[in-house]
Order: C-alpha cells, then sequence, then structure tokens
C-alpha cells in the first residue's frame, strides 16, 4: 500500500517538471532503446533471415500499435497527414529494418555504428528540405565533410578498395531511417508523439502481414533452430527499437524541437559501440573510435551551423509584430496540450 502515495508522487513530480526536461529525458531514453538495435540484430542474424527480422519487426510492433489505437479511439489523421505518415513508414518500417539486416551480415555492429553517426546530419537535412528551410553554408560544408570521413571509414575498412556492398546498404537504410525521422518528428507536433508511431506501423502492418506470411510459407520461419539469445534479440528489435523506443523518442521531439532534440542521436554511435562490446565481444579499435570521433564532431559543427541560422530567422520574423508571438503562444500551448494528452 506504501508504494502507491510514492507512485503518486513521483507523478507529480513529473508533471511539475519543466518542459525542457522532459523532452531531454524522453528523447535520450529513446536514443538509448535503438543503441542496441545494431547488436540486438546480430544476435537474431544467428538463425533469422534477415527478411524474416524485418518482417516480424513490422508485424509484431504492428499488432501493439493497432491495440493502442483501438483501445483510446483517437481520431482518424487527415489525408495529408496520412500521405505523410505512409512515407514515414516507409522509411522506418520497411526500408530501414529490411536493408539493416542485410548489412548487418556482413559487417560488424560496430561498423554500422561508424557509419550510422552520419543519422543526425541526414534527419536534419531531410528537416531542410521537408520544412523548407534555407541551410547555412556551415551546414553544407559539414554535410559533405561528414560524408567524406564516413566514406574514408569505409574505404578504410576495405583495404581501399571502395565502398562495400554491406556500407551502400547501411547508407541506404541510414538515409530511409533519417527521412521517417524527420517526418515523424515533424507529424509529432500535430499529432502527439505516441500516435504518429501507431500510425506509422498501423499503416505498414498489412504489407508486413502479408510479407511476412508469404515469405515463411517458402522459406521458413528461421534459417537453423533458435537459440534464446536469437529470440531475445529478435524480441529486442520488435518491441523495443521499433515501437517503445519510438514512443519515447517522439515525445521529445514534440515536446522540444525537431531540431533540438534530434541533436542527443549524437550520442548513439557511441552508446551503440559499447553495447555491441559488452553484448557480442566485437573489438573497440583505433579506427572505430576515431572515426567515429570525426564524423560526430562534423555532424555537431553542422548542426550548430543548422541552429544558429534558424534562431537569427526567428529573431527577424519576432522583430516583425505581434502576429509572430501570438503564433509563438499558439504554438507553445499546442505543445502543452500534446504533453498533456
Amino acid at each position: 500500500m506504501r508504494t502507491l502515495p510514492f507512485v503518486a508522487r513521483a507523478y507529480s513530480v513529473q508533471k511539475e517538471l519543466p518542459i525542457e526536461w522532459k523532452a531531454w529525458a524522453f528523447t535520450s531514453v529513446g536514443m538509448l532503446c535503438f543503441s542496441a538495435t545494431f547488436a540486438c540484430t546480430r544476435l537474431a542474424l544467428t538463425a533469422f533471415d534477415p527478411f524474416v527480422i524485418a518482417f516480424v519487426r513490422g508485424a509484431g510492433a504492428g499488432v501493439a500499435a493497432l491495440a493502442c489505437i483501438l483501445a483510446t479511439r483517437v481520431r482518424l489523421p487527415s489525408r495529408h497527414q496520412l500521405v505523410r505518415l505512409s512515407g514515414a513508414a516507409l522509411g522506418m518500417v520497411v526500408g530501414f529494418p529490411c536493408l539493416l539486416s542485410f548489412a548487418l551480415q556482413i559487417v560488424p555492429a560496430t561498423h554500422a555504428s561508424v557509419v550510422g553517426a552520419i543519422l543526425p546530419l541526414m534527419t536534419a537535412f531531410f528537416g531542410v528540405v521537408i520544412g523548407r528551410e534555407r541551410a547555412s553554408y556551415g551546414f553544407w560544408i559539414s554535410a559533405i565533410l561528414g560524408t567524406t570521413w564516413i566514406a574514408l571509414f569505409c574505404a578504410y575498412r576495405s583495404g581501399f578498395r571502395g565502398l562495400e556492398r554491406a556500407d551502400l546498404l547501411l547508407l541506404l537504410a541510414f538515409f530511409a531511417c533519417s527521412y521517417g525521422y524527420a517526418e515523424g518528428g515533424i507529424l509529432a507536433k500535430e499529432l502527439g508523439g505516441w500516435q504518429v508511431i501507431c500510425w506509422v506501423l498501423a499503416l505498414a502492418f498489412p504489407f508486413e502481414l502479408v510479407a511476412l506470411g508469404s515469405y515463411t510459407s517458402v522459406h521458413g520461419l528461421w534459417v537453423k533452430s533458435p537459440p534464446i539469445w536469437a529470440w531475445a534479440g529478435l524480441l529486442y528489435v520488435t518491441a523495443i527499437s521499433q515501437y517503445i523506443g519510438f514512443y519515447f523518442y517522439y515525445k521529445g521531439l514534440a515536446l522540444g524541437g525537431v531540431a533540438k532534440m534530434s541533436q542527443v542521436q549524437l550520442f548513439l554511435p557511441f552508446c551503440a559501440i559499447v553495447v555491441s562490446h559488452f553484448v557480442l565481444g566485437e573489438t573497440i579499435d583505433t579506427a572505430t573510435i576515431a572515426g567515429a570521433i570525426l564524423v560526430t564532431a562534423t555532424v555537431f559543427a553542422g548542426r550548430v551551423s543548422l541552429a544558429g541560422r534558424l534562431r537569427r530567422g526567428e529573431r527577424i520574423h519576432h522583430e516583425e509584430g505581434p502576429l509572430t508571438l501570438a503564433t509563438t503562444v499558439a504554438v507553445f500551448q499546442e505543445e502543452r496540450s500534446n504533453d498533456e494528452r
């Protein structure tokens, strides 16, 4: 019985926290959930086919998402929102898991973690394109330099024979994922973080279910009898990486803004490298650390340059008169209402 007052007090403290603190907390929890994705995918690949892993991720998480939508009886998104949600689903639920699973058959999880350091920059790029903002020269310089670092790292790992097939798969995977991140982060302000991931998964569910049934009827559910760690890896990427992690991540983006909160992604490659070392026993060599630091520093510089330009634009608009101020108040109230929901 004593636990009830404690839980009530903890909930009360959480409600009293500043919105920015809650935004950082939610986004960080989401990032930590994602940090084990590479390692757990490698665990699942010890017994399951890459397509099976991708389809199980989407179908399993889709069941939970549909149950949540039906239980809460939320309103159907508008036609325009459904189109954008479908694009996010194509990137995050269909494209990213398939491409990542095939790539991780070939390269270690630590290698994928370094290449994944480019993800925040790609997300910012799509945020600029979707939001039709003019990015700074510093941002574009950082984008080119960051891509160069990734290419050099991949070339070094291949003995400078050129980009391997796995590297191309990884780049395509992160390209698809970053588009989904950007679309979902923007839509989170309109629908709320949990609704975005639920609708994204619900829209992809019919395809994932049909694809899983069709593929397994021909190739079977697994390549060999799965040990407990393979089941654990598959369960993690389905429940945590594909569903629960996105709930926290999008909740943070909705509260604190896409441009600001997505900077938490800068810590993802380092967390993923550590997890891969302890879960899979992969070696953390000098090239891995140097590559992660160089790419992350370049991405950080690009994000700082982009954020500085956006702040200058906000100051100019603020000086134009009370209409912008009223709009700012309306956005703030909308974020508060999303938080309360």
